[in-house]
């Protein structure tokens, strides 16, 4: 289907924020622990994309547990607005992919399993760098983990990415489709995903809506720090379900 034609490679995302000094010496040695952790992140994210010192870029870090075992786990995203900027400026054509967005290999995530303490390699999510990835975990492929719901935009345009992790490390996306689409046109589309118990496999299956923007007008501003909701059931359009087989989500008939 033509959503299926906008995989991503995408990199781990980790949030993290300074932590606010303390007086209680267990609170500054849990600080001190976050601080390491995430200059250890930091280091290996430099090294995997190349990045210079110089260079302004965002990472983020977020905590979860998202294998079956026990240990807390981490997913880290990376965004290099201002090298795909400067990249366009040495190439001479920065009118040219303003008008696309700047569309290319300027996000990317990564996947760190806690118990093995090793970041993945980078994964590349093609898609505009104008904003960063969105992150959300939800339990639906088990009810034992946490799985992650990645969100990117194209231009005018925002996917959903669903990603698991099957045999304790390997991060793979097993469902993706559009959320919306014409963002800033008269008309736009709109697609409500919403997970619901499944009723024949395990997990939770995702139904596709087909759905309208609430209170939606064609002025929106900056069209990447445009956050529309979309709460409408309208026409169900599809049923998918989950396969452990194939680790893939597949069209319920």
């Amino acid at each position: 289907m033509k959503q299926f034609k906008y995989i991503l490679s995408l990199l781990v995302l980790v949030s993290c924020v300074d932590p606010i000094p303390s007086d209680d010496p267990n609170e500054q040695k849990n600080n001190s622990v976050d601080l390491a952790f995430t200059e250890k992140i930091k280091r290996n994210v430099e090294a995997s994309l190349e990045i210079p010192v110089t260079e302004k870029y965002s990472l983020k870090i977020y905590r979860e547990f998202i294998n079956s075992d026990t240990i807390e786990d981490a997913f880290v995203t990376v965004n290099r607005l201002d090298y795909a900027i400067n990249e366009s400026i040495k190439k001479k054509n920065q009118a040219k992919m303003a008008e696309i967005g700047f569309m290319g290999r300027y996000n990317f995530f990564f996947y760190y399993d806690g118990k093995l303490g090793k970041l993945s390699v980078p994964i590349p999510a093609p898609s505009s760098p104008g904003r960063e990835l969105d992150v959300r975990f939800e339990s639906i492929c088990s009810p034992t983990r946490k799985d992650i719901v990645l969100g990117h935009r194209i231009r005018n345009s925002a996917y959903k990415s669903y990603f698991t992790v099957l045999n304790e490390n390997d991060l793979t996306m097993v469902f993706q489709w559009k959320e919306f689409d014409f963002i800033g046109e008269v008309k736009p589309e709109a697609f409500l995903h919403k997970l619901v118990p499944s009723q024949t496999g395990i997990g939770m299956d995702i139904q596709i809506y087909e759905s309208e923007i609430d209170n939606y007008t064609s002025n929106v501003g900056d069209i990447y720090k445009y956050s529309p909701s979309i709460t409408k059931e309208k026409k169900m359009l599809y049923n998918f379900f989950y396969v452990p087989q194939a680790a893939k989500f597949a069209l319920k008939k």
